[in-house]
């Protein structure tokens, strides 16, 4: 899977810090490198940037047995109530969660967690899929849960599998229910979902969506409604699914899990009903993280994070001036690069202001929470 995208800064914020610029980091990097190979390497620091910035103001943050109820909704949305008083409105996680941690569900303790236990990691990567007259992508702007969606292209009886070698060797029986967000362009097709085991024994149901171009969840009951073998889940794994189209259609499928009646969209920050035909019901608990600089970022963070991959930039310049010899220098018509004590000084510089933004939003406070903004 490639490497998540930077969220606090981007590369034009680090070159607007160091004074650099894109061709001058390409002619560090030498022959044989091109401007996506600088992006990849500049994102590499912003991402390390991001860490040391979350560790300081202590993000992602841990909400710990948040109270909600379902009382007939599908789509149960995290944060705290809203009252008359604003006690409980000081923080909103929406498009911000980064994992659910557990459920508590009253009366009956905690929910077993879904298989994945994010609820997405099966629907992540389209390298692990394999299409029969069937076009697979993988979707970043189209999308319900983590960073992307499997788009599938159908003809006229086409699928896909997961895993493609066919060998997941999961353990599906202690889950009573199958959930998934999906979307379509022909809401009257017909799609049939197909569990296999190593036997090659398979056990299908089929499903429809009621709106064209919508995301819309599917819930199925793995005790009833399917056709086929009887697979006696207990004794024997699954190993592959495979999704089906009755005619020619484009789909979205996306946050696809295993689970006891509930499964979760992040970072929307949802959990959803997943038991079929029955009134959505029960008081639950949640404990989950989430990051409230994901969707809007104040500029001393933004900064912060800019300054702090421009320092790694630089620690690379660095090296590369060291290792360069003066003769070589000389040599060429026009050199670039800075010296090395000007870039010694320039990164202390940079570290001392990045280490003031943080001071000024708060570190590992929620009073410091938006300061920045």
């Amino acid at each position: 899977m490639s490497s998540p995208e930077p969220t606090y800064c981007q590369e034009a914020d680090v070159y607007k810090a160091t004074g650099l610029n894109s061709a001058i980091v390409l002619e560090a990097l030498g022959t044989g490198h091109d401007e996506d190979d600088v992006t990849e390497q500049i994102n590499g620091y912003i991402l390390t940037a991001e860490k040391k910035v979350k560790r300081a103001l202590g993000v992602p943050i841990t909400i710990r047995k948040e109270q909600h109820a379902f009382d007939g909704n599908k789509i149960l949305e995290l944060g705290p109530y809203e009252d008359q008083f604003e006690f409980f409105s000081a923080y909103d996680p929406a498009n911000c969660v980064e994992r659910i941690f557990a459920v508590y569900q009253a009366g009956e303790g905690r929910v077993k967690l879904p298989y994945p236990k994010n609820c997405d990691d099966l629907t992540e990567d389209i390298t692990d899929m394999l299409g029969t007259n069937c076009t697979l992508s993988k979707e970043s702007a189209i999308k319900k849960c983590g960073t992307a969606a499997v788009k599938a292209v159908f003809l006229a009886g086409g699928d896909f599998i997961f895993s493609k070698t066919m060998n997941m060797e999961k353990n599906i029986s202690p889950w009573l229910y199958v959930g998934f967000w999906f979307r379509t362009n022909d809401k009257n097709s017909v799609y049939t979902i197909t569990l296999y085991d190593a036997e090659g024994r398979s056990m299908h149901s089929t499903f429809q969506v009621s709106f064209n171009d919508t995301w819309c969840i599917v819930a199925l009951n793995l005790a009833d409604g399917w056709s086929g073998d009887s697979i006696d889940w207990v004794n024997n794994n699954l190993e592959y699914i495979k999704i089906s189209s009755s005619a020619v259609s484009t789909v979205y499928f996306d946050n696809f899990s295993f689970n006891s009646g509930i499964f979760w969209t992040y970072p929307e920050g949802v959990l959803v009903w997943c038991v079929p035909d029955t009134l959505p019901s029960g008081i639950l608990e949640v404990t989950y993280s989430f990051d409230p600089y994901k969707e809007e970022v104040p500029e001393d963070v933004n900064t912060a994070t800019s300054k702090f991959a421009g320092a790694l930039l630089l620690d690379y310049m660095m090296g590369v001036r060291q290792r360069t010899t003066g003769f070589q220098l000389e040599s060429d018509t026009i050199d670039n690069r800075p010296d090395r004590e000007t870039m010694e000084i320039t990164r202390g510089r940079l570290l001392r202001e990045a280490a003031a933004c943080l001071a000024g939003i708060g570190y590992k406070t929620y009073e410091g929470i938006g300061l920045g903004e």
